[in-house]
């Protein structure tokens, strides 16, 4: 009898405590988010308290799939910032291990979230390839595909994939599913920085592959919205003229798809004459 009149009062509480545990979950996950906008402002910094403070809340709350997800960006994003500097790889491929058993817990929780089977795919693809793994760089784009194909529509998952292989040699990867991304993306983004970005990038995609004439008509559509994609075309307009993009130029552009991304994301203009 004492326990079923004790019960209620324990179910009350129960569901007190989860409630508690639920909000606090989105509150971290809130800051999570300001955070990685912060990371990928340049503020490399904030990449390891985040790891700190998500690792502490999955101890907390081990069965939310969205911390997991959480904790595995902020892994891939810990991962960025120390290539920063003069690295010791095996702790930066430690790093992106973390991020794949991060991103598996999550999946593990929430089988059908293909961004999260996409990201999988990408910590799998970037640590396979810091560790000269073959079959596990081409397991890792295997598993991007398949979550693009389940969810073609999805912007997260597509922009995973294209920000992932672009970065591999042309001969290895997959420049039609780039291209493809890269153009529905396009038909999604807001105009502005995102676009022009975009268009730089699609547009030394189609120059490593010589189709030059294709790769100017991307490069023209940069509106100045972006000071830095606005110089970045001029000078590949110039090296056109040559009869080549710089590798290097390509390549700096590419460094910025993560922690720079800022460059991309943030609305609005760079400078007040920007697109005249």
């Amino acid at each position: 009898m004492r326990l079923s009149i004790l019960a209620p009062f324990a179910l009350s509480f129960l569901a007190a405590t989860s409630l508690a545990a639920s909000s606090r979950d989105q509150e971290i996950l809130a800051d999570a988010h300001r955070a990685q906008f912060d990371f990928r402002s340049g503020n490399y910094a904030a990449a390891t308290p985040l790891v700190q403070k998500l690792e502490a809340a999955v101890e907390e709350s081990a069965s939310n799939a969205r911390l997991w997800e959480a904790l595995g960006h902020a892994y891939m994003s810990q991962q960025g910032s120390s290539l920063t500097t003069q690295p010791d790889m095996s702790k930066v491929i430690a790093i992106g291990e973390r991020a794949r058993e991060a991103y598996a817990r999550s999946l593990s929780l929430d089988p059908d979230n293909m961004l999260v089977r996409a990201s999988h795919g990408m910590a799998q693809m970037v640590t396979s390839l810091l560790k000269g793994d073959g079959p596990g760089i081409a397991a890792g784009v295997d598993e991007m595909n398949a979550a693009a194909r389940l969810a073609p529509t999805t912007i997260g998952v597509r922009l995973t994939r294209a920000f992932t292989i672009i970065h591999l040699p042309p001969a290895m990867r997959d420049t039609d599913a780039v291209i493809g991304d890269f153009e529905y993306i396009m038909k999604a983004a807001p105009g502005g920085r995102p676009e022009d970005v975009l268009h730089l990038m699609l547009g030394d995609v189609h120059a490593e592959m010589g189709n030059l004439k294709t790769a100017r008509e991307e490069y023209l559509q940069v509106s100045g919205a972006s000071a830095f994609a606005l110089d970045q075309m001029k000078s590949r307009l110039a090296d056109l003229e040559k009869g080549a993009v710089s590798p290097a130029s390509i390549a700096q552009v590419r460094a910025g798809t993560g922690s720079g991304c800022a460059m991309c994301h943030a609305p609005g203009s760079d400078k007040p004459e920007a697109g005249k």
